[in-house]
C-alpha cells in the first residue's frame, strides 16, 4: 500500500510537469476558460447574475475540468504509445492502473486551475456578483464530482489503452458530453429520447448540484436525488474501471495492441 502511494505521488508530479510543458494543455486550462467565458457571457449578457453564474461560470468550469481530466488523461495513452513508453509502463512492476491513477490525479490538480480562471474571469472581468447560498453543499458536490471525474477518466484510459485509434475516439467524446450534460443550456431543451443518456454522465449531476447550491435549494429531496445519482454513477465508474483493467491486462498481453503498429 505504501509503495503504491509513493508510485501515485511520483506519477502525479511527473504528469503535472509533462502536462504543463505542453502548449495544448496550457490552452485547455488557461486560454479555453477565458475564451469560453467571454463567448458565453455575450450569449447570456442581459440575463440575471444567477443565469450567468449557472451557464457561464459553471458551464465553463466543468467543461474545462472535463477536458483537462478526462480528455487529456485519455490522450496520455496516445502520447505514451507514440513515444514507445506504453508497453514499458504496462509491464512495470507496479500495476498499470496505479501508474495511470497518478497521471489522472496530476491532470485533476491542474484541471482545478481552470475553475479558478473561470471564477476570476466572471467575477473580475464581467463584475458579476458571486454568492453561494449553501457553500458546504457546494464544496461537497464539487469534491464528489472531482472524484467521479477521476474514475471516469480511468475508465476511458483503460478502454483506450488497447485501441490504436485513440486520437479519433477521444476527439469524438468531448463535445457530445458538453451537449448532453447541459453545460451551457438546460438539458430539458434536448429531445426526450436522448435525455436518459445525460444521466449516465457525472457532469450532469455535478452541474445540477452546483447550481442548486449556488441559487438555493427549494426541495432538499430533489438535491438528495441528484446527489444519490452522482454517487451511484461514480460507484459504477469505479467498478467498471477495476473490471475493465483486469480484462485489458489479459487482452493486451494476448493480442499485443500497445504499440503503434
Amino acid at each position: 500500500m505504501r509503495n503504491n502511494i509513493k508510485v501515485i505521488i511520483a506519477s502525479c508530479i511527473l504528469q503535472m510537469k509533462q502536462s504543463f510543458s505542453r502548449s495544448m494543455f496550457k490552452f485547455c486550462i488557461i486560454a479555453y476558460p477565458i475564451l469560453a467565458a467571454i463567448t458565453f457571457y455575450f450569449i447570456y449578457m442581459g440575463e440575471t447574475d444567477e443565469n450567468i453564474i449557472s451557464y457561464v461560470f459553471l458551464g465553463t468550469a466543468i467543461t474545462s475540468m472535463w477536458s483537462s481530466i478526462s480528455f487529456s488523461s485519455a490522450g496520455d495513452i496516445d502520447r505514451e504509445r507514440f513515444m514507445g513508453a506504453l508497453e514499458v509502463i504496462f509491464c512495470a512492476p507496479t500495476k498499470f492502473r496505479i501508474i495511470m491513477l497518478g497521471k489522472v490525479i496530476g491532470n485533476t490538480i491542474l484541471g482545478v486551475c481552470s475553475m479558478v480562471v473561470s471564477f476570476l474571469v466572471v467575477t473580475l472581468l464581467f463584475k458579476t456578483k458571486f454568492t453561494i447560498e449553501h457553500p458546504i453543499l457546494f464544496s461537497i458536490s464539487m469534491l464528489v464530482g472531482i472524484v467521479s471525474f477521476i474514475f471516469i477518466a480511468m475508465l476511458l484510459s483503460g478502454l483506450l489503452a488497447i485501441s490504436r485509434n485513440t486520437r479519433v475516439l477521444m476527439n469524438c467524446i468531448d463535445y457530445p458530453v458538453f451537449i448532453l450534460c447541459g453545460a451551457f443550456f438546460p438539458i430539458e431543451v434536448l429531445p426526450i429520447w436522448i435525455r436518459p443518456l445525460a444521466y449516465v454522465l457525472s457532469p450532469t449531476y455535478v452541474l445540477k448540484l452546483a447550481r442548486m447550491s449556488i441559487a438555493g435549494i427549494d426541495l432538499y429531496s430533489n438535491y438528495n436525488k441528484h446527489f444519490g445519482g452522482l454517487i451511484i454513477v461514480t460507484v459504477i465508474y469505479i467498478f467498471g474501471y477495476l473490471k475493465f483493467y483486469n480484462i485489458i491486462d489479459i487482452k493486451a498481453r494476448k493480442e499485443a495492441t500497445l504499440e503503434v503498429i
